[in-house]
């Protein structure tokens, strides 16, 4: 959060925190350059996404699934792990083998690159305390920047990737991921070859299944949750910075008035991030307090700890997922390789590896993190509002507090007049 005063309006910034469209929503959230070099690593396009660099992401997933399926690279590389070294060879396809391997680098160098520029953009446009528009009206949509949960996109995107794109308000994005999500698994067979799986028929599943185009889902699937988690964390994130800035320049623009009549009394309440803290201010006006009156700023948070998960209110983009998700990606693949051969088929060891893997990389992320570590995040009194009001309307001003999910609130005594 900056911590110098917020820009003149007059003032246009010149780097942009964020952006939200009908088209979906965008910021330059700082993200770990090397995490953007793995996701890269394991499918070109997925690291760009991951940074929200979408255009660039899309052409390089439409080039993966093009050049990589011409190649017969995932067969080849499946055969490899199988140890089966000449059928691998005869498979590959050399000329689009050669054409591959640029591109691939590029995607993971330029990934890395991209990610250390959008960090340095966060800081400058911190420091100018850019604004963001919170809300866009077109004729095809309504975008409103709003908290939501993240693991409600998490689990949309556990059912069918790309609905917790959708759900976060990305549509240009869900609608990527959905499309080509349900034309791989329509080129790899899966919906039959899970239907088999779960029937008990794991000998049909992995006769059925296109190994070239199945080996695309597991990193596919991976990602599509986890991005969708990072997605509405991150949307969270930027609505909690759009507020403070509102709650910044409304406190600039408002002259504080003496208020040191004995018929008035201050009330003072806290709050969570949320829409709720506009609509109390707006409902305090209405009942007659002068707008110079209501004092509402934002506080800041001294002390930042690592935690496991984030929720619709406790959000701060620190928790420790990404390790577990790396872990859950890897072993993911590696049981849908070898359950071609194994009993129980690629479908399920593909499952059992996504769950082993993301506990065991959960694990080690736990036993790395040096500071105390929580589940979850602390629950956080984020905005304080004080109010100086008539006693007439203390009452009705302490029912709207409460009715606006007002955290907490004081009544502070009148002080005692000297004889």
């Amino acid at each position: 959060m900056p911590h110098r005063k917020f820009q003149s309006s007059d003032i246009r910034p010149r780097y942009s925190k964020g952006q939200i469209s009908v088209l979906g929503i965008n910021s330059v959230y700082p993200r770990i350059p090397w995490n953007a070099a793995w996701w890269s690593a394991v499918f070109p396009g997925f690291g760009h996404m991951f940074i929200g660099k979408y255009l660039h992401g899309f052409v390089l997933v439409i080039w993966e699934l093009v050049v990589n399926n011409l190649a017969n690279l995932n067969r080849g590389i499946a055969l490899s792990f199988l140890g089966r070294f000449e059928e691998a060879k005869a498979v590959l396809n050399q000329d689009w083998v050669l054409l591959y391997v640029a591109v691939y680098v590029f995607s993971i160098w330029d990934s890395y690159r991209s990610a250390v520029e959008i960090n340095k953009s966060h800081v400058l446009s911190e420091i100018e305390d850019a604004p963001i528009t919170p809300s866009d009206v077109s004729f095809f949509d309504i975008a409103i920047l709003d908290k939501k949960h993240p693991w409600a996109g998490t689990v949309w995107s556990l059912l069918c990737p790309g609905l917790g794109q959708l759900y976060s308000g990305s549509t240009v994005v869900g609608t990527f991921v959905l499309a080509w999500w349900i034309f791989v698994c329509y080129k790899a067979v899966a919906v039959r070859s899970w239907l088999y799986s779960f029937l008990g028929d794991f000998n049909g599943a992995a006769a059925v299944v296109d190994w070239q185009w199945f080996l695309f889902l597991p990193s596919m699937y991976v990602f599509a949750i986890y991005q969708a988690y990072a997605s509405v964390n991150e949307n969270n994130i930027l609505f909690d910075i759009e507020q403070i800035r509102y709650l910044r320049v409304r406190a600039a623009n408002l002259a504080q008035l003496d208020t040191t009549d004995n018929d008035n009394v201050q009330i003072i309440a806290t709050f969570e991030h949320s829409p709720f803290v506009e609509m109390v201010l707006h409902d305090i006006e209405k009942l007659g307090v002068e707008p110079a009156h209501i004092i509402a700023l934002p506080l800041e948070n001294l002390d930042a700890q690592p935690h496991v998960i984030d929720t619709l209110h406790r959000v701060d983009g620190s928790s420790i997922l990404d390790g577990a998700m790396v872990s859950g990606t890897i072993f993911m693949v590696l049981g849908t390789i070898y359950g071609f051969v194994w009993y129980w088929g690629p479908v399920i060891w593909g499952l059992i590896g996504l769950v082993g893997g993301f506990f065991l990389g959960l694990i080690i992320e736990l036993l790395l993190s040096k500071k105390k570590l929580r589940i979850a995040a602390n629950r956080k009194n984020e905005v304080v509002i004080q109010v100086t009001c008539s006693t007439s309307v203390q009452d009705q001003l302490v029912s709207v507090l409460k009715k606006r999910k007002a955290n907490a609130l004081a009544v502070m005594p009148k002080p005692k007049m000297l004889a």
